[in-house]
């Protein structure tokens, strides 16, 4: 997966989900109070909400790897 390809699936909100290292993560949207959309990322069960592409980009991890890093074998 390309970072295009992921922007693209934030755009229309389509969740991701795949497996790593036999452990299961996904991405999903929720929509707040004020009509702003969350990004819920991680371990299924066990997901974080990031504000922003930046947000998530910046800090999501997948085990010890930034998840940014880790798009190309995705």
């Amino acid at each position: 997966m390309t970072k295009d390809d992921l922007i693209f699936r934030m755009e229309i909100l389509q969740p991701l989900e795949f497996t790593y290292k036999g452990k299961l993560y996904n991405m999903t949207f929720d929509k707040v109070g004020d009509g702003t959309i969350r990004i819920r990322f991680g371990r299924v069960f066990e997901e974080q909400t990031y504000s922003s592409f930046g947000e998530l980009m910046n800090t999501a991890k997948i085990d010890n790897h930034f998840f940014k890093d880790m798009l190309d074998i995705l």
